[in-house]
């Protein structure tokens, strides 16, 4: 698997242009920004954090025989799958400087999209849900912007 995720996927699908176009693709990611990574950890890593219980539900429902959804290759042992684990794999959470760059290393990952989806999860704390929106759209978007911006433009 050595193509970029999105990339291998337009191999399987006919050949028609959009399939290519960065534009068409949308991905939804986990996100959860904070002032500070130590405020922001603590919200998504606490047991009683919205986001270990949205994994914690998927996770107790897919252990039963269809684990390779969290898998990161498909020769990985099931043991090395657990609740932590999802949650440090699928949960980008920080400052908007490491948001930023964690989104930043996604897209390296799978490629070029058109649209991240902000998936936020079940407000525990309402001021703190507020406030990583906000610093997404103020901080950390403009972030990822400017640095795809140029590669845009070059390909």
């Amino acid at each position: 698997m050595g193509e970029e995720p999105l990339a291998e996927i337009c191999r399987g699908l006919p050949a028609r242009g959009p399939c290519r176009r960065a534009a068409n693709w949308r991905v939804a990611k986990s996100i959860f920004v904070a002032d500070d990574d130590k405020t922001a950890a603590a919200y998504v890593n606490d047991a009683n954090s919205p986001y270990r219980y949205y994994y914690s539900q998927l996770y107790t429902k897919l252990k039963r025989g269809r684990l390779e959804l969290f898998k990161s290759r498909r020769d990985q042992p099931d043991s090395e799958i657990t609740l932590d684990s999802i949650c440090k794999e699928l949960i980008i959470h920080g400052s908007p400087d490491k948001v930023a760059d964690e989104i930043l290393k996604f897209r390296e990952h799978v490629g070029d999209f058109g649209t991240l989806l902000y998936a936020g999860k079940d407000w525990r704390d309402v001021t703190l849900a507020k406030r990583s929106m906000t610093l997404l759209a103020e901080k950390v978007m403009p972030k990822v912007n400017a640095a795809i911006k140029p590669v845009a433009r070059a390909s």
